[in-house]
C-alpha cells in the first residue's frame, strides 16, 4: 500500500498528461494513421500478421514484387498493439480498435518511461526531485516526439529499455541487477541494433570495474550470461530457426550470437574464478575477442563495415546522406537543433556542471557517477547520431530536475515581491527552453511563400489524395519512397520501394527509374511490372533527382515533356499526379 502511495503523484501526471498530449495530437488520431513511413510500414506489419501472416515471416509483399524481401523489425512491438486489437475488435469494431491501440500503448510507454525516471532520479537525489523529473519528461521534445499517441514504431520503447537498463545499475544485489540488465539489453538490440553504442557502454562500464577496480565482478558476469541467454531466446521466438548461413548486418543474427558465445566460453569463467590480478584479467579479456572477432568476421565479413556496408552505392548516395536522424547533429539545421538539444540536453549538461562546482552534500558520489558517466556517453553519441538525443535527454532529466527545483527555491526565498515574480517566472525557461526557442523561431524566420508551397505540397500528398487511388484496378505503383507505406495502408495496390534500406535493390531501381533517360526508365518500369506512376510535383526527393539529371525522366515530367508511352490518369478530387505506363504491346491510345 505504502509502494502504491507513492506512485500516485506519478500516475495522476502521466493522467493528466497524457489527456493533454490526445488533445494536442486529436488530428493525427482522427487519420487512423502513425506519425511517419515508419509508424505506417508498421501498421501494415501488424495488419498482415493479424491477417493471417506467420508470426516468423516479417516479409512485406507487396514491396519490391516479386523479390521482395523481409523487413529488419521482429514483431515484439507490434505485441501490446495486437493484444488490444484483438480484445477490443469486437467490442467498437476494427478500426476504431486499431486506433485507439496506437493512443493507448504509446501512452503505456510514456508512463512506464516516467515512473523510471522517476525510479532513476530517487537513486541520487530525493523524492520530491524524483517527482519533478517524472514530470520533466512530458517537456523534453525529443523524448515526447517518440512517444506520443500513433507514433507506434519501436522508438519509445528503446527509450523504456535505456531507462530501465540505467535502473538496474543502481540495484543493490548484483545478481538480480546483473540479470535484470542483461535482459533488458538483449530485448534492446532484439528490437533495434541502434541500441548497441549504449549497450556497449553499460558493458565497458562493469569491464572496467571487474579489470582496473578489481571488483568480484558478479554483476557483469549475470550481465553477460542474462544477456547471451535471453538473445538466444528471443531470436529463436522471432526467426523459429537457427540459421547460420542467414546474417543480417542490421539486426542480431546468428553470427552476433555464435560471436558473443565464443567470447563468453572465455571470459565467463575467467570472471568466475580469476584472481584479482590486473594483468592476468587484461589477458583475459582479449583473449576473448579472439575468438569472438574471429567467428563474426568468417561468418558476416560484409558486415564488418556497419550495418549499411552492403547497401546499393546508388541507395547510399541519394537517399541514406538524406535520412538526417541518422546524421550528426551538425547536419541538422538551426530549428532541429534548438528543438532536438535546447531543452533538458543542454540544460541538463549546465546542471551537471553547476551540481560538479557547489558539490552537493547527502549525494551518494557512486551512484551520481554512474548517472553521469551514461548520461555523457548517451550526450556523445547524441551529437554523432541525431535519433539518439531521445536517450540523452532522458538520461539528463534528473540534473534538471535537481536544478529545477533549487531554483525554483531560491526563487521563492526573494524578498522583494515582484522580483520574487520574474524570479520564479524564468524557472519556466530552465523547464523547456526547447520549445519556447522554437516558438520564437517559427514567429520571425517563416515566409509566407514557402507556407504556402508546403501547403500545396501537403494537399496533394494528403491521405484523401491517395485513398482515391482505390479508384484504379490493383496494380504496382512507382511513387516516392515516403507516399510508400500510406499507400499500402489506404489502398490494396503494391509500390516498388519505401524508405526501408533491406528492399535496397528496389530503392536502387526506383531512383535509377525517375534518373535515367525515358527509354532506360520505361525498360526499368516493365522489367517491375509498374503499371503507375504516382508522384507530387514539390516532393524533396523527386527535387534531388531533378536537379541532378536535368535530362532524366522525372525532370522531363516536370517540365510538361512527358514521354509518348505515359498516359496521365485523372481522378476526381485528387490533387496527384498520375501517369499510366503504357505496354509496349498496346497502343498509346489505350
Amino acid at each position: 500500500m505504502e509502494r502504491v502511495r507513492g506512485n500516485l503523484p506519478i500516475l495522476l501526471i502521466w493522467i493528466a498528461v497524457s489527456a493533454l498530449l490526445i488533445l494536442i495530437t486529436r488530428g493525427q488520431i482522427a487519420t487512423g494513421m502513425g506519425w511517419d513511413p515508419d509508424d505506417q510500414l508498421r501498421l501494415v506489419q501488424l495488419r498482415d500478421w493479424l491477417g493471417g501472416q506467420s508470426w516468423f515471416d516479417t516479409t512485406q509483399y507487396r514491396i519490391g514484387e516479386p523479390d521482395s524481401q523481409p523487413m529488419h523489425w521482429p514483431r515484439w512491438v507490434e505485441v501490446p498493439l495486437a493484444l488490444l486489437v484483438l480484445l477490443l475488435n469486437p467490442l467498437i469494431g476494427p478500426a476504431a480498435a486499431e486506433t485507439t491501440a496506437m493512443v493507448v500503448v504509446p501512452l503505456i510507454t510514456l508512463g512506464l518511461a516516467m515512473w523510471l525516471v522517476a525510479r532513476i532520479t530517487e537513486q541520487v537525489f530525493d523524492r520530491p526531485v524524483a517527482i519533478l523529473a517524472a514530470t520533466l519528461t512530458a517537456t523534453s521534445v525529443p523524448i515526447v516526439a517518440q512517444i506520443r499517441p500513433m507514433r507506434v514504431d519501436h522508438h519509445g520503447w528503446q527509450i523504456v529499455l535505456a531507462l530501465t537498463a540505467l535502473w538496474t545499475m543502481f540495484w543493490p544485489d548484483k545478481r538480480k541487477g546483473g540479470i535484470a540488465l542483461g535482459a533488458a539489453l538483449a530485448l534492446w538490440l532484439s528490437i533495434s541494433l541502434e541500441g548497441l553504442p549504449i549497450s556497449a557502454a553499460f558493458i565497458v562500464l562493469l569491464v572496467w570495474r571487474w579489470v582496473f577496480q578489481t571488483e568480484e565482478g558478479v554483476r557483469l558476469f549475470w550481465t553477460l550470461l542474462s544477456f547471451l541467454s535471453v538473445s538466444v531466446l528471443l531470436y529463436l521466438g522471432s526467426q523459429g530457426g537457427f540459421d547460420i548461413a542467414i546474417n543480417y548486418c542490421d539486426a542480431l543474427s546468428p553470427s552476433h550470437l555464435l560471436a558473443c558465445t565464443a567470447g563468453a566460453a572465455v571470459i565467463l569463467p575467467a570472471i568466475k574464478w580469476l584472481p584479482a590480478n590486473i594483468p592476468m584479467r587484461v589477458a583475459c579479456l582479449g583473449l576473448a575477442g579472439v575468438p569472438a572477432l574471429a567467428i563474426f568476421y568468417s561468418l558476416s565479413p560484409q558486415c564488418v563495415g556497419g550495418a549499411f556496408n552492403t547497401m546499393d552505392p546508388l541507395v547510399r548516395e541519394y537517399w541514406l546522406v538524406n535520412v538526417l536522424e541518422g546524421l550528426p547533429i551538425w547536419y541538422q539545421n538551426g530549428k532541429t537543433m534548438v528543438t532536438l538539444l535546447g531543452g533538458s540536453i543542454i540544460v541538463g549538461l549546465g546542471s551537471l556542471i553547476y551540481i560538479a562546482r557547489v558539490r552537493p552534500e547527502r549525494i551518494d558520489r557512486d551512484r551520481l557517477f554512474v548517472l553521469v558517466y551514461a548520461f555523457l556517453w548517451a550526450l556523445v553519441l547524441s551529437l554523432l547520431v541525431q535519433r539518439a538525443t531521445a536517450v540523452a535527454a532522458a538520461f539528463a532529466l534528473p540534473f534538471l530536475a535537481w536544478v529545477v527545483r533549487q531554483a525554483f527555491l531560491r526563487a521563492r526565498g526573494i524578498k522583494n515581491g515582484l522580483t520574487r515574480i520574474f524570479a520564479t517566472a524564468a524557472v519556466v525557461l530552465l523547464i523547456m527552453p526547447g520549445p519556447l526557442a522554437i516558438a520564437l523561431f517559427n514567429s520571425v524566420s517563416v515566409e509566407d511563400e514557402k507556407i504556402e508551397d508546403e501547403a500545396e505540397n501537403t494537399m496533394c500528398k494528403s491521405d484523401e489524395s491517395l485513398h482515391r487511388l482505390n479508384a484504379l484496378p490493383r496494380a504496382n505503383i512507382l511513387s516516392p519512397f515516403d507516399y510508400g507505406p500510406r499507400i499500402l495502408l489506404l489502398t490494396p495496390h503494391s509500390v516498388l520501394a519505401t524508405s526501408h534500406h533491406r528492399n535496397d535493390q528496389a530503392m536502387g531501381d526506383q531512383i535509377r527509374i525517375f534518373t535515367a533517360s525515358p527509354n532506360m526508365a520505361r525498360s526499368l518500369l516493365e522489367a517491375h511490372n509498374i503499371r503507375y506512376i504516382v508522384a507530387c510535383d514539390g516532393e524533396a526527393e523527386l527535387g534531388i533527382y531533378a536537379k541532378r539529371h536535368p535530362e532524366g525522366l522525372w525532370a522531363r515530367l516536370v517540365e510538361d515533356e512527358k514521354p509518348d508511352w505515359l498516359q496521365p490518369v485523372h481522378i476526381r478530387d485528387n490533387d496527384l499526379h498520375i501517369w499510366r505506363v503504357m505496354a509496349k504491346d498496346l497502343p498509346n491510345d489505350f
